[in-house]
């Protein structure tokens, strides 16, 4: 997934969390994830040295590795806040 994607997806999810006032940019190598409060959280693609580590995740005072855009998905959703009386899990059933 390309850094262009990657924003887009972030995006959307954000959108779909009802996010209000976080803002998504490219930045560097990666993307970049701003919070209201004004917490920045980076997000970056793993080396393939890091494997089976897709996904990094900083935030100030920490970096923390996702395996999959499951995890990373969830893990930003958390640190937005967004996960707060949030079902952890989706599930789809044929309508």
């Amino acid at each position: 997934m390309t850094p262009p994607e990657l924003r887009n997806l972030l995006v959307d999810s954000i959108a779909v969390w009802d996010v209000a006032g976080a803002k998504v940019a490219l930045a560097n190598d990666g993307v970049a994830v701003t919070a209201a409060d004004g917490l920045v959280l980076r997000i970056l693609p793993a080396a393939a040295a890091d494997a089976p580590l897709r996904w990094w995740m900083e935030r100030p005072g920490q970096r923390r590795p996702y395996t999959g855009m499951t995890g990373l998905l969830r893990g930003l959703r958390n640190a937005l806040g967004a996960g707060d009386g949030l079902p952890s899990r989706l599930r789809g059933a044929p309508g």
